[in-house]
């Protein structure tokens, strides 16, 4: 099971097939734009910015309609992990910031290029709701910080109905790769039906939820290769079969 939003899973996707694996694509999120926010500040905030982050590779693309002139940005700009970095240079970005190892909002803190940012004006491109981390600790940092929610997160209508219906012929795993996803997909779950498959997270945070949530199985790699990685080694133990 992939459970991307719509339109974000066709990397992962292809690999599995290239792997004689069977990916069925169960959306756990959907994303609705925001409109964009009205009036002048906006506008300053866009043409005086030394840094854009975007949270998610879905907040460079939203970002782009909130944004008031060409985009990317002209000045230098980050995301939270490799997706979003990669999302940047699609959209014609030369100067990235990009953390090493987990990608997550602690990564890019650490990074030398946030951590003195006095002074500086950071715009964060992110969805409505979620963590809210970077703000808070670039504005103790002395960053004049401005917050643009340019979409939102929400569970699919039918949900419910699809869990159920896909848990007839249960999945052999489960690939969740996000807190949200994973608390929408917890909301859905029949009652009285195990958790027996493995579920496959790219970070602790989402593992550790799973297991807190009843997951008998669950496995932690990072990115889209530790994860096809994790599910090659699973598969290819004979215990398993």
């Amino acid at each position: 099971m992939v459970t991307r939003p719509a339109g974000q899973s066709a990397g992962l996707v292809s690999a599995l097939r290239a792997a004689a694996m069977q990916p069925v694509e169960l959306p756990l999120l959907e994303l609705v734009a925001l409109p964009p926010a009205a009036g002048a500040d906006l506008r300053r905030e866009a043409e005086t910015a030394d840094l854009v982050i975007a949270v998610s590779p879905s907040a460079v693309a939203f970002g782009q309609a909130w944004w008031p002139d060409a985009w990317p940005p002209a000045c230098t700009v980050a995301g939270v992990g490799a997706g979003t970095a990669r999302a940047w240079r699609a959209a014609g970005a030369d100067r990235i910031i990009e953390p090493e190892g987990d990608g997550d909002s602690e990564a890019l803190l650490a990074h030398p290029a946030l951590r003195a940012v006095s002074g500086q004006r950071v715009l964060v491109l992110r969805g409505e709701g979620g963590r809210d981390l970077l703000g808070p600790e670039l504005r103790a940092r002395g960053a004049a910080v401005a917050e643009w929610l340019c979409y939102r997160r929400q569970a699919p209508a039918d949900l419910a109905w699809r869990v159920a219906d896909l848990l007839r012929d249960p999945p052999a795993a489960w690939c969740v790769t996000s807190s949200e996803a994973l608390a929408y997909l917890e909301a859905a779950w029949p009652p009285g039906v195990p958790r027996a498959a493995p579920l496959f997270a790219p970070h602790p945070r989402i593992a550790e939820a799973a297991r807190q949530a009843g997951w008998l199985t669950v496995t932690c790699s990072t990115g889209d290769s530790g994860l096809m990685t994790a599910l090659q080694t699973w598969f290819d133990d004979a215990d398993h079969d």
